[in-house]
């Protein structure tokens, strides 16, 4: 619609609404002028002229508005003109005439039925005003309480970020003196001692590092991530160690978390550190019969034991900071994506991600599991 015919529409809609209003509030001096009308009716074109139909149409319209008006109040202009209207009758014709006492009859309960529909109306309203500013109210403390939330999640952003700096620069001065100490102490305990700090310091650090990436997940909306191009990047992790690299995924893009980098990169350090004689690692899918898809991760090392296949992603589980598996599964959880590890014991690991149908596309050929 162009901008007149806006205009013209706002300005119907203002004229309706305008008209509407002054139905919908009690006018006295037009209710007024309606009763005067209806008994010149009654008593000049029904007695004096002694017309007894298509007049009596015009009581109807001083009843409704009557209960629109005034409610079941209505009733009793009904009373007061179907009375009136068989009084007249009576005097014209002699008799109670049955058409009168029907006719005033409908009277009473046009008034009624208009009166009580009014009425709830109005109850409808008023509860409905009532909801409104409850739910305006709720809205500002919601969105004060918002305000308040963005505000000291900001402060708690920056506070962890200063103090994980201070803490990385410390723990690279002790680093640093530790690794001094090594060159000038030759005494073997003193050493030990040395690589134990020197080992712990580097265990704080990857804690460090894990805080970051936790508080990231999440903190940013979930996007399309081409997982092909994602694992390319990781490559060099396994080439350098003389490790087979294959990915099979034709085009696949999952949406998820920015983060979904950073499982695939957890899963292949997984490998390198717990696989042992690891020389081949592989990504593959598959499709399930609910039409969700799995993306496969396979290395041909030692394995997990039955008994840990789901410890494995509880929090400081296993010999280092226990943290990747566990970042995994809640990075992977934001979007609805699970993992588990099925592998055989002894014969490899074997990771399964499973996408939910909708949130994984670009995948042209698919093997169903057996």
């Amino acid at each position: 619609m162009n901008f007149l015919g806006d205009c013209i529409f706002l300005q119907t809609s203002e004229v309706t609404r305008s008209w509407w209003k002054n139905l919908d509030k009690p006018q006295p001096y037009a209710f007024a002028l309606l009763v005067a009308a209806g008994l010149f009716f009654e008593l000049v074109v029904h007695y004096y002229f002694q017309f007894a139909v298509v007049y009596t149409h015009v009581y109807y319209l001083i009843i409704v508005l009557a209960g629109l008006w005034y409610g079941k109040k209505a009733i009793w202009i009904a009373l007061f003109f179907g009375g009136l209207h068989v009084v007249v009758t009576y005097i014209t014709l002699g008799i109670i005439s049955p058409d009168a006492l029907i006719r005033a009859l409908m009277f009473v309960i046009v008034a009624f039925v208009v009166g009580t529909i009014v009425e709830l109306l109005h109850l409808y309203r008023a509860q409905l005003e009532t909801q409104n500013r409850e739910l305006t109210e709720i809205n500002i403390k919601l969105a004060s309480s918002q305000k308040a939330y963005e505000t000291t999640n900001k402060k708690l952003h920056l506070l962890s970020s200063v103090t994980r700096h201070d803490i990385r620069n410390q723990l690279t001065a002790v680093l640093g003196y530790i690794d001094l100490s090594k060159m000038t102490i030759k005494d073997t305990e003193v050493l030990t001692f040395l690589n134990i700090a020197e080992e712990a310091a580097h265990t704080i650090l990857r804690q460090i590092k894990f805080t970051k990436n936790y508080e990231e997940v999440g903190l940013h909306a979930p996007q399309w991530w081409n997982v092909p191009t994602g694992l390319q990047a990781l490559k060099p992790m396994v080439l350098q160690k003389e490790i087979t690299f294959s990915v099979s995924l034709d085009d696949l893009s999952v949406f998820a978390d920015p983060l979904l980098e950073k499982v695939f990169e957890n899963l292949i350090d997984n490998s390198l550190r717990h696989g042992g004689r690891v020389r081949h690692i592989s990504f593959s899918c598959l499709t399930t019969d609910q039409n969700d898809l799995v993306i496969v991760y396979e290395d041909d090392g030692t394995g997990v034991r039955e008994s840990d296949k789901e410890r494995i992603f509880e929090m400081g589980f296993g010999v280092n900071t226990g943290q990747g598996l566990f970042l995994s599964r809640e990075i992977l959880s934001m979007t609805g994506l699970t993992i588990t590890e099925n592998g055989p014991p002894g014969k490899g690991a074997r990771f399964e991600i499973r996408v939910p149908q909708g949130k994984f596309q670009g995948i042209k050929s698919t093997i169903s599991p057996n």
